[in-house]
């Protein structure tokens, strides 16, 4: 029945019988409401009883929905143009040229990411969002433990109108300190702003104190406290504050269950008429997978050429070849045709979603006759493609069931990627199972043609078994609809209460808890080609509950190892408890995690957006994590591009303007660092007239007047210090920069980093990681080892930026100032400096029992990191006695060689000077000597007990293509460092004996100091 209220709109009531409506027009939208928003039925393949739509039972015959026929909200196409404009700018990919396809997985991942940013942006605090504090949950440490019982001076400045001090106790809250400005600004007769509106901001940071937390809770007042300075405080209307309005124009919400279908009983084809079939189940189809290749051409034949090749073709799971088959070999030309069908044995019925069809053409190691099937792997065995198979020479994957659970049909013409040679760049650890993406250069690549079967309807994977689970499933999702609901297949009903009224299942849940640790080993062992093992585990999962999964398993089941969506989701259900603090300590791995995904959307994926919607202190990082592998990884490009436009739209205009200064500045900085870098390419060629060449590229650059650093948010840059900034003599180039502070009362360091183009920083920052992990759990155990994780973060491919630590100086230039090339052999070189710099005897005591912690804290993590290359120009001190390593470029027990000999060969640095300093001289015994060996024992044993969480953020960080993380085999190191296998007195007895190695050996690593003083190697 069709009524027209007006011109625009048609209102139409539909009856369920009418089941072929499909949306074929662009004109017009159909919108239905449902819980207050109206969604768009976007997807061809759905009917009308497919769609989550509200039924009503007017008629008793027959069920009704109502639905609107709309044309498209009119855009302004300016407008439009400067919001892609902008958002491709600070992506640093335009997805509008690649967005044709209404129905292709970009366009619909575009459209169903607006749902997860829309259910997030209704809930936000705008003034929460604002004004997040950086706190810490660790006790305050022993150091500064005598402010406990001291007052603590806070200045509050007011507009320029007023400023004043008091003495506060460390457990005030930000909420008393605003009753006290309000009662000092009553006293004087000043007007202001109600409390209410006010927010206390830190002078000179883009940092504040909000919330209910004390004093000593956030992380700039403990620093206030180390270095005994006050807390000065800028009192901000919150009317003045950056706005943090969305005004980009955000797509129409698409219907959550868009590309998931009814049940198999609704699908199955039994009893039904032609015109009653509008899909197929999927669990229908009990004939074999086949693909007919027809052959592959190449615009331009490669310099070197093979005699033959044949193509191998794969069904993946996630990094699984579930079945392999071949075809023959043929000679290698422009163009070679085959025509042949392959045939798998697997039926079509047995394919999981995310299943894909993998081809490789490979070079023949000889002729072959005949067609050879290979050997189905078992389900649990990883074939390492990149390793193994030094043969491949051309790759690419198909999703056999797309992004709406459609199975792919037809012809398809794939352009394939390069296989890189060993000697070429890394790539992206098993891309060639992982990533869909097809090569862009579709000109010059290699194409490759092939038919899959055809039906005369859509082949879909029906989302249950009953329609009475599709209806319970989605009841579920209504309160959880911020992820796409999954997709079990429930073999068995149980009623809701069935787990605690039953006592055989209540004792197997417990039991499950009890071996929860082990559920990615026996997960690994599933046989996810067996529909009836997947309905097994589905069932067992769906009476998990998150929370009893250890975070550690939770991101192990995120690995490559598990494909399945049910599994996958599970995982991330137990994330959304983790604090802001927990999301950033994994947030590296969660966002390479991303890459093992089947689709663009996924349950992560709206995870990881909603948290950062949720927090800027998140929502920065996710922003230059993401945009560095938009730019680095052209394997997951587009989805790494389309997961970080869905953040933008709606993270604000605050952090939009904020990121564009940012891209701005790391752009400018690029281009000078490249003209660097080409004028002079040696890298002692530096002369008298760089420095003036390097200010005036400088001053010339495209620079903003100021910026955040992308390695910490809390600290803006102001204008460029032209005469301090330098170029570093080494082999890249780096740049040493320094920008004035933010306008403070006190007197600021200026703001210095190091801007680096041609290294790849992704292998520091996970060092610098694991070093903050490190600290934070010898912090939970009142351990403070004064580690200094200092800011560094990629910002592309291969270029970045370092924090400068200020007050600090390398080893190699402690040892010069003490006697030349030849103080590497002074023993007492390090001491005397230290000495020089804390005359007063009770100081230069506090400063051997920071150096003592520091040097046991390192000591510990390069052990067990297996960090290598260490010399005394990336050792460093600074003047209060806290050691600090630098540039972690060799990991995991990775060494560097000099003339074929290994240059490094104590277990880690502790040469004769850092003994002499605690009182370790010729052998005889000292209490600080006693006490660093107790440290480490401590330290090392401590993190022993967090050995799988180390391992697990390791193993998942293989997605980067590290050159030194490129392969599983190189989590071993990590495990035998971490002794896993002994128990703990041997692992304490293991590690004393490390101590004593260093003893011996102390004299080598003194005599790699002077060969690299001498001869300057690095």
């Amino acid at each position: 029945m069709f009524t027209k209220e007006n011109k625009e709109v048609t209102y139409v009531t539909l009856s369920v019988n009418v089941l072929l409506l499909i949306i074929t027009s662009l004109k017009y939208s159909l919108l239905y409401a449902r819980g207050g928003d109206w969604y768009e039925a976007y997807d061809d393949c759905q009917v009308i009883r497919t769609l989550d739509i509200p039924w009503s039972h007017n008629d008793p015959h027959c069920l009704s929905a109502h639905i609107i026929v709309k044309p498209p909200v009119a855009v302004d196409p300016e407008e439009n143009e400067k919001q892609q404009q902008c958002l491709t700018n600070l992506i640093g990919h335009d997805l509008e040229k690649e967005a044709s396809d209404r129905l292709g997985e970009l366009t619909f991942t575009r459209r169903k990411l607006a749902s997860a940013r829309k259910q997030e942006l209704k809930k936000r605090d705008d003034k929460l969002y604002a004004t997040e504090p950086w706190i810490t949950h660790t006790a305050l440490p022993e150091e500064l433990q005598e402010w406990r019982n001291r007052d603590f001076p806070v200045t509050f400045h007011y507009m320029s109108r007023i400023s004043f001090s008091i003495k506060a106790d460390l457990s005030t809250t930000p909420e008393l300190l605003l009753k006290v400005f309000e009662r000092v600004m009553n006293d004087r007769g000043i007007k202001y702003d109600g409390p209410d509106n006010l927010v206390l901001k830190v002078a000179g940071r883009e940092e504040f104190l909000s919330g209910d937390y004390a004093l000593n809770d956030f992380l700039w007042v403990r620093q206030c406290l180390k270095t005994n300075q006050e807390l000065h405080l800028f009192v901000v209307p919150v009317s003045q504050l950056p706005s943090e309005a969305v005004k980009f124009v955000d797509w129409p919400l698409v219907d959550g269950f868009s590309g998931q279908f009814s049940s198999h009983n609704d699908l199955s084809l039994k009893g039904k008429d032609l015109d009653d079939i509008f899909m197929i189940s999927l669990w229908d189809c009990n004939r074999n997978f086949r693909v007919k290749l027809l052959g592959f051409d190449i615009p331009q034949l490669p310099s070197k050429c093979p005699q033959s090749v044949y193509v191998e073709a794969s069904i993946l799971h996630g990094n699984k070849v579930l079945s392999s088959v071949s075809s023959i070999p043929k000679p290698f030309s422009d163009e070679v045709l085959w025509n042949e069908w392959l045939d798998f044995d697997v039926l079509l019925r047995d394919l999981p979603r995310g299943a894909k069809l993998g081809l490789t053409i490979n070079e023949s190691p000889g002729d072959m006759s005949a067609a050879t099937k290979v050997p189905s792997p078992s389900s649990n065995k990883t074939i390492d493609l990149l390793k193994g198979r030094g043969k491949v020479l051309y790759f690419v994957n198909l999703l056999l069931i797309d992004h709406r659970s459609v199975l792919s049909q037809g012809p398809y013409t794939l352009h394939m990627w390069s296989h890189p040679g060993l000697d070429d760049e890394a790539i992206t650890y098993q891309a060639d199972k992982l990533s869909t993406a097809t090569n862009p250069d579709i000109a010059d690549s290699m194409a490759i043609s092939f038919l899959l079967d055809r039906y005369s309807f859509p082949v879909v994977v029906p989302n249950t078994v009953t329609n009475s689970e599709c209806s319970n499933s989605r009841e579920r999702e209504t309160h959880d609809s911020h992820v796409p609901p999954p997709l079990p297949i429930k073999r068995y009903s149980l009623p809701a209460n069935s787990l605690t009224d039953n006592p055989c299942l209540r004792r197997f849940r417990e039991e499950s808890v009890r071996y929860a640790s082990s559920l990615p080993q026996y997960l690994r062992n599933v046989d996810w080609m067996n529909r009836n093992s997947v309905e097994d585990v589905h069932w067992l999962l769906g009476y998990w509950q998150p929370e009893e999964l250890d975070v550690t398993v939770a991101l192990e089941l995120l690995s490559m190892d598990f494909a399945d969506e049910f599994v996958r989701r599970l995982a991330v259900k137990r994330l959304e408890s983790l604090s802001n603090d927990d999301v950033l300590k994994y947030l590296l791995q969660l966002v390479q995690i991303l890459k093992v995904e089947p689709y663009h959307d996924s349950f992560l994926a709206r995870y990881l957006i909603q948290r950062a919607l949720r927090s800027k202190r998140i929502g920065h990082f996710f922003f230059w994590y993401v945009r560095s592998e938009v730019a680095g990884c052209p394997y997951f490009r587009q989805r790494m591009a389309v997961i970080l436009e869905a953040y933008l739209l709606g993270c604000g205009q605050a952090m939009l303007d904020s990121f564009t200064q940012q891209v701005q500045a790391v752009e400018a900085l690029q281009e000078v660092a490249v003209i660097i870098k080409n004028l002079y390419p040696d890298k002692t060629n530096l002369d008298s007239t760089t420095p003036f060449r390097l200010q005036e590229l400088l001053r010339d650059s495209n620079l903003p007047n100021e910026f955040l650093l992308p390695f910490d948010p809390r600290i803006k840059c102001g204008r460029i210090l032209l005469d301090k900034c330098k170029v570093m003599a080494s082999k890249k180039k780096p740049l040493w920069l320094e920008f004035s502070p933010m306008p403070s009362p006190t007197s600021a360091t200026p703001v210095g980093i190091i801007f680096k183009e041609g290294d790849d920083l992704r292998q520091d920052m996970l060092v610098i990681q694991a070093l903050v992990l490190m600290d934070s759990i010898w912090k939970e155990k009142s351990l403070d080892l004064n580690l200094v994780p200092y800011g560094c973060i990629s910002t592309g491919h291969n270029i970045g930026m370092i924090e400068i630590v200020r007050n600090a100086t390398t080893i190699a230039a402690v040892q010069r100032s003490q006697g030349g090339a030849t103080g590497a052999f002074k023993n007492n070189a390090l001491f005397e400096w230290l000495k020089s710099k804390c005359p007063l005897q009770e100081i230069h005591f506090k400063n051997v029992d920071r150096f003592v912690n520091s040097c046991a804290g390192y000591c510990v993590a390069t052990y067990v990191l297996g960090i290598g290359d260490r010399h005394n120009d990336n050792i460093m001190i600074r003047e209060d006695g806290n050691l600090f390593h630098i540039d972690f470029g060799h990991i995991l027990g990775n060494r560097k060689y000099f003339l074929g000999v290994k240059r490094e060969r104590a277990p880690f640095v502790l040469t004769p000077d850092f003994l002499y300093v605690m009182g370790r001289v010729d052998g005889r015994n000292s209490l600080y000597f006693q006490r660093f060996r107790d440290t480490c024992t401590e330290a090392y044993l401590s993190l022993r007990s967090h050995s799988r969480l180390l391992v697990t953020l390791f193993s998942l960080m293989l997605l980067t293509g590290i050159p030194e993380l490129s392969a599983a085999e190189d989590m071993r190191y990590l495990r035998v460092a971490l002794q896993e296998e002994q128990n703990e007195a041997d692992a304490r007895e293991h590690f004393l004996q490390q101590i004593s190695e260093c003893e011996k050996l102390g004299w080598t690593v003194q005599a790699n100091f002077w060969i690299h003083m001498m001869g300057g190697i690095k």
